[in-house]
């Protein structure tokens, strides 16, 4: 085993050309912007899509959609990629009660009491899954970035609470923990989305089962080294071999 001088470039190890320095440079000069860039898009999109997009649980348009995982997608980036993440106080991570017990919990609390004829179902609906579940995916995601966990393996926290919800795991759930019967069909938006319409039980079985070997794939990625050779803080990956 060798040990390498850690005083030389990383891009001269299989990179005797230099291309990888020129690479790693160029992309270095943008990569301390991405993180505020991906948060300033984000919340100026979460306010978008809170201000101008229907607050229901129909999806009208397929871009609806489009438009709340590219939000959402923008802030996981601001997050993952927070260059001071672990240098934070803990009590940073104190904001997301605030907000959960201040205004989130209680407003859909709110509904439960007060809406006993369900006229404002598509609000209930909204602040469940367009506030309470995002929240509870960024704040797991925020917390293990700032205790220390690295840029990718963030991103695979928060990918992986995103695909989970939209798996149909829990549209099936609803059926099993609650005192219902099981439906001959689902009617979940965003599967219709895909299938064009409600499918059976069994089906929707089989599309969450399908969302196993994404969830899979996503977290064998080698993130952590594209990241950095992105950002220049790494060779390129052909010359790092395989990830740790």
């Amino acid at each position: 085993m060798t040990v390498r001088d850690e005083t030389s470039p990383p891009e001269a190890v299989g990179d005797p050309a230099g291309t990888g320095a020129a690479g790693a440079a160029g992309a270095g000069r943008w990569a301390p912007h991405v993180w505020w860039i991906a948060l300033a898009a984000g919340v100026a999109g979460a306010a978008f899509v809170w201000l101008a997009l229907p607050h229901g649980r129909d999806i009208e348009s397929p871009w609806e959609l489009v438009a709340k995982l590219v939000v959402f997608g923008c802030l996981c980036c601001a997050i993952a990629l927070f260059p001071w993440a672990p240098r934070l106080p803990h009590w940073v991570l104190y904001a997301p009660f605030v907000f959960f017990t201040g205004y989130v919990v209680p407003r859909i609390s709110g509904f439960y009491y007060t809406d006993a004829q369900r006229a404002h179902g598509d609000s209930f609906y909204t602040h469940v899954y367009l506030l309470l579940y995002p929240g509870i995916v960024l704040t797991a995601g925020a917390a293990y970035r700032i205790g220390g966990g690295s840029p990718g393996r963030t991103l695979k926290v928060l990918v992986t609470g995103i695909v989970i919800v939209f798996s149909g795991f829990l549209d099936l759930m609803w059926y099993v923990v609650n005192p219902v019967g099981i439906p001959d069909r689902i009617d979940a938006p965003h599967i219709n989305v895909i299938t064009g319409g409600p499918i059976s039980f069994g089906a929707t079985v089989l599309f969450a089962l399908a969302h196993v070997p994404i969830l899979v794939g996503v977290n064998l990625l080698p993130l952590d080294r594209w990241i950095g050779y992105r950002t220049g803080a790494a060779p390129a990956p052909a010359a790092r071999g395989t990830e740790p």
